[in-house]
């Protein structure tokens, strides 16, 4: 590799090295410099992120292929590497105030929480699958680590032992099935998949188990069922700002290497597509239905997440059944839905941050029963991100949701649009019923309030709300 393509490969993975040398400078500085001043890891790290943000515009257009075509920089990365560094901003305001309230502000959480942000863009740029499973494995041990962060609640260290050892399955289904399509198409780079596709190679049962394997292991990541069951358990157990990160970040990042590896295997739609189908239509029913019976706001948010990977599957088979133009709809449909996803999910799980304090975590229904008439602010942006989830115009989640129908019903998935709307009215039920006990219910007596009163949390909250309106 020459110098010039050795410098073109490093300015194209600038937001990432910057999150890499802004996760050493916060760990070193931590023990050497700025010991007892807490307040300036997470001061650190915004400035890092935003950095990493402002250099990441510049890579919206065109497309370019980096370190021998194992990573490409083209819109989808793009726009993915934004939303995730959006998702680690607002992560990082509600992590600031909530991990002071718990006694567990350590500069090791905002190290890890960079490095999973960086081990997601890789996720989202790999044109190589082996580069997107070593991206799937930095983003992974993060998640695995913050999910356990409250060391001395038993849930925190359960939810990491179980997204640990699930985790760590998944993986091995995924790297099997890298194998396999190694194996039948000699290559692992999805730009040279999808040439000898489209030449009528490779098209075996070898490629198809390898497909199946790659389903599994991306599934597992996304929580698409059958492959959720980690979650609502992981989600109730996690530090409320862990959920908040782990829902945004791993879902984009899951669902922006899935549309880029379906989009690779389209020559052999007709093998994968009804399998994905049939996951879609599960994944919706599964995820809304027993969202209506939690009585636990993140578990309901949990099985809220799991719907949310059912709709964008839908767009997955949109882009696959299209003609290019649909193609194209699809493609931006999902992209648009994930950013709609970062704020509405993230803004709901920061009013439970601000609404937090040391004496006690906001997680039960109970919890907000007359939450209009004891914090007003609070409880009328949980109304927008609830809206928004629920596809209420003319909310973010509104439109994001009607685009990916639109592409539904352009692709003659008919069948598949008429499930996402009739499932998005069983969804309406749950979100407005917490709306209802925020609003027009009269508080428990013995539920007292102490918030954290940080105005990090305030801030977060504001940013998803404002943009929630404003971009739907």
């Amino acid at each position: 590799m020459n110098g010039t393509n050795l410098t073109a490969d490093l300015n194209g993975i600038m937001p990432i090295l910057i999150l890499w040398v802004t996760a050493a400078v916060v760990l070193l500085g931590d023990v050497f410099i700025w010991k007892r001043m807490k307040d300036v890891n997470p001061m650190l790290s915004l400035v890092g992120v935003i950095g990493s943000l402002w250099v990441s515009l510049y890579h919206l257009n065109g497309e370019a292929y980096l370190f021998s075509r194992s990573m490409v920089l083209d819109p989808l990365a793009g726009i993915s590497i934004i939303a995730l560094l959006v998702t680690g901003f607002l992560s990082i305001l509600m992590a600031w105030p909530y991990l002071k309230a718990r006694n567990i502000d350590y500069a090791e959480y905002y190290v890890l929480l960079l490095l999973a942000i960086s081990g997601a863009a890789l996720m989202v740029s790999a044109n190589d699958l082996i580069m997107l499973f070593l991206g799937l494995e930095v983003l992974s041990f993060g998640l695995y680590i913050l999910a356990g962060f409250s060391r001395k609640e038993a849930r925190s260290e359960e939810a990491s032992l179980k997204y640990f050892l699930l985790g760590a399955f998944a993986s091995a289904f995924l790297l099997y099935g890298i194998a396999l399509v190694y194996g039948a198409a000699a290559s692992t780079k999805l730009s040279v998949i999808k040439l000898t596709l489209l030449d009528g190679g490779a098209h075996s049962p070898m490629l198809l188990a390898g497909i199946a394997l790659l389903l599994v292991g991306l599934g597992f990541k996304a929580a698409i069922a059958p492959f959720h069951q980690w979650t609502p358990d992981v989600y109730e157990g996690a530090p409320t700002s862990v959920t908040a990160f782990m829902a945004g970040a791993a879902k984009i990042a899951a669902f922006a290497a899935l549309l880029r590896v379906m989009d690779a295997m389209i020559p052999m739609q007709y093998a994968w597509v009804p399998v994905v189908q049939v996951i879609a239509v599960l994944t919706m029913v599964i995820g809304n239905v027993l969202a209506v019976v939690q009585t636990n706001v993140k578990r309901m948010l949990a099985y809220s997440s799991i719907a949310h990977a059912g709709y964008l599957l839908v767009a997955v088979v949109a882009m696959a059944k299209g003609t290019a133009a649909v193609h194209a709809l699809a493609m931006n449909s999902a992209m648009f839905y994930l950013f709609a996803y970062v704020f509405m999910t993230l803004g709901a799980f920061g009013v439970l941050v601000y609404l937090s304090s040391s004496f006690r975590d906001f997680q039960r229904m109970d919890d907000l029963h007359g939450l209009a008439r004891r914090d007003p602010l609070a409880a009328y942006s949980m109304m927008f991100f609830m809206l928004s989830l629920g596809g209420i115009p003319p909310t973010m989640g509104f439109m994001g949701k009607w685009q990916i129908f639109m592409a539904a019903l352009r692709s003659d998935q008919l069948g598949m649009a008429i499930v996402l709307a009739l499932v998005s009215v069983v969804a309406v039920y749950y979100y407005l019923r917490i709306v209802w006990m925020m609003c027009f219910e009269e508080a428990v007596p013995d539920k007292t309030m102490v918030k954290n009163g940080h105005p990090a949390a305030f801030i977060s909250v504001g940013i998803a709300a404002v943009a929630t309106i404003v971009f739907g």
